[in-house]
C-alpha cells in the first residue's frame, strides 16, 4: 500500500508523538489491521483486541519506525505478531511446534483483491469520518478503536449519560448516511 504525502507527513508527526495525527492514522488503518487480525484469529472479539493493542505497540515503539512510507506494512507486522501471540495463548501446545502459530495459519493474510477492498473501505471510512464534526469523531474513537466503556467514556469527554447516547447515536447516524450507497433508505 503506498501512502500519499500528505499520509507521509501525518506519520512523520505521529511518529514524532504528535497525538492527533496518531488519532488519524487509526482512523486511516483500524480496519485494515481488524481485517488482517480476524483472518488469523476468526475471532470478533480477539480481533477487535490486537487492533487495540497493535496501536498501542506502534505508538510505544513508533521511534523505530525509519521509513515513513513503510508505515502501513510495519503496523500490520505489529498486528500480525500480536494475533499470534493471542493464537499462542489459545493453544500453549503449539509453542513446542516451532514458531508457536499453528502450520495452517502461517502465512494467512487477506488476499490481493481482498486487501484492495479493504483500504477502499478504510478510505471511505476515513473520508465519512472526516466529515464529522471533531466531538462526534473522537466520541466514535473512544469507543470504537480504543474500546472505552460508557462509564470512562463519558468521563473522558465530561458529559452525561443522556448527552453521550445522544452524541454517539447522531455520530453513528450520520456515518450511516455518508457511507450508505446512493438511493439507499438508512435507519437515522
Amino acid at each position: 500500500m503506498k501512502l500519499t504525502d500528505e499520509e507521509c507527513a501525518t506519520v512523520r508527526q505521529a511518529m514524532a508523538g504528535d497525538l492527533d495525527a496518531f488519532d488519524a492514522l487509526v482512523i486511516r488503518f483500524a480496519r485494515l489491521v481488524y481485517a488482517q487480525s480476524f483472518t488469523i484469529l476468526h475471532d470478533r472479539e480477539e480481533a477487535e483486541d490486537v487492533v487495540q493493542e497493535a496501536f498501542v505497540k506502534a505508538y510505544s515503539f513508533r521511534l523505530r519506525l525509519l521509513q515513513p512510507e513503510r508505515f502501513p506494512q510495519w503496523l500490520l507486522a505489529i498486528a500480525r505478531n500480536v494475533a499470534r501471540d493471542h493464537l499462542r495463548r489459545r493453544h500453549p501446545g503449539d509453542r513446542d511446534r516451532g514458531s508457536g502459530v499453528p502450520e495452517a495459519v502461517e502465512g494467512l493474510g487477506p488476499s490481493p483483491l481482498r486487501a484492495a477492498e479493504i483500504a477502499d473501505d478504510v478510505a471511505r471510512l476515513q473520508a465519512a469520518l472526516g466529515t464529522l464534526p471533531k466531538r462526534y469523531r473522537r466520541a466514535l474513537l473512544l469507543r470504537y478503536v480504543e474500546g472505552l466503556d460508557h462509564r470512562a467514556l463519558r468521563r473522558e469527554m465530561g458529559v452525561s449519560d443522556g448527552a453521550l447516547r445522544g452524541i454517539l447515536g447522531r455520530a453513528l447516524g450520520r456515518l450511516r448516511r455518508v457511507l450508505a450507497p446512493p438511493g439507499a433508505r438508512v435507519r437515522r
